[in-house]
């Protein structure tokens, strides 16, 4: 037992000096499940170290559903999939402001997000001037733009997006045809350019190895980006994935990982948060995490704020505040 221990502390000697490498990444997705509190324990050391007490959520609006061209065999929006989303086109500004101002009251940062491979240069001059006109943090995840409609969303406040890479470059091709691994990096690329902070994460439980997913990691930590989102799948009926077989412990390693991976940045259990880890999810930041989206999902629901923020007073844990 005393071995874990001193493995423990050099992977936090580690994680916050030189960094952890591939073996480290290994080790900790094998880690026991009998010792996991004690990877735990330092996971939750290295966030308290760089971030303290203070966590990073935020809020997301559908605002165009279902109907997506793209092939994503995970996703409950694809035209490819038979669910029972119901497709709905590009919300009303008005309704944007009011849910914005709701998140702001909350204080969270506020994200829209479109279905489809990307919005129109119209849509996103509509969704530019409805954000413009309203205080508060805001984010947006609207697909595969170039750098001129970033500008355009940056010059409208917007000062992170939101563009997951979904899982590593190797199993990209086995979830998607219609887009490239390389598209959805360039699209990273140019949103950095325009000078906005970035979100990427991805998605654990598509059916990737466990190879796979420290591959994913080391490639998220080379792309130098700010926050990383981590969904756990849930499957839905018409898409065909099947549903993750981990242990919420087995999933909660993997926010271990990443966080000992990559100890400055946000890490933020997204999606499947509630489906997956039931009664242990504020063990998220106990394994590392110093993020989530709160309020509900893009085609699932949450927990809502108030509990979510109930969750936080209890253990002691206090929101960023947003910009």
């Amino acid at each position: 037992m005393q071995s874990i221990f001193l493995r423990a502390s050099e992977l936090f000697e580690k994680s916050i000096g030189s960094g952890i490498d591939r073996n480290d990444m290994e080790e900790i997705l094998n880690w026991p499940v009998d010792q996991v509190s004690v990877l735990f324990a330092c996971a939750d050391q290295v966030r308290r170290h760089f971030h303290g007490n203070t966590v990073d959520p935020c809020s997301l609006m559908n605002i165009k559903a279902g109907g997506c061209p793209e092939d994503c065999a995970f996703c409950a929006q694809s035209a490819h999939n038979h669910t029972s989303v119901t497709v709905s086109g590009l919300a009303d500004p008005e309704k944007i402001k009011e849910n914005l101002e709701n998140a702001r009251r909350h204080n969270l940062p506020f994200c829209v997000v479109s279905s489809g491979r990307k919005l129109s240069k119209n849509e996103i001059k509509i969704i530019a001037g409805a954000l413009k006109d309203c205080q508060g943090e805001k984010h947006a995840s609207l697909g595969i733009l170039d750098y001129e409609e970033f500008v355009i969303l940056r010059d409208a406040g917007v000062s992170c997006y939101n563009h997951n890479i979904e899982t590593c470059r190797s199993f990209f091709p086995e979830i998607v045809s219609t887009h490239t691994w390389e598209q959805r990096v360039e699209t990273i690329k140019n949103a950095k350019k325009a000078g906005m902070k970035v979100c990427c994460g991805g998605i654990i439980g598509l059916g990737e190895s466990r190879e796979q997913r420290i591959e994913f990691c080391e490639e998220i930590r080379t792309l130098d980006i700010d926050t990383v989102p981590l969904n756990f799948y849930i499957p839905v009926k018409g898409t065909g994935i099947s549903a993750p077989k981990e242990s919420p412990f087995e999933l909660l390693k993997i926010v271990s990982l990443f966080r000992l991976a990559m100890p400055q940045r946000t890490i933020k259990v997204c999606g499947g948060r509630e489906h997956h880890l039931g009664p242990l999810q504020n063990l998220i930041f106990f394994s590392g995490a110093n993020g989530y989206i709160s309020g509900g999902y893009l085609t699932t629901s949450g927990a809502g704020i108030d509990a979510d923020d109930l969750m936080l007073q209890k253990l002691e844990l206090v929101k960023r505040e947003a910009g």
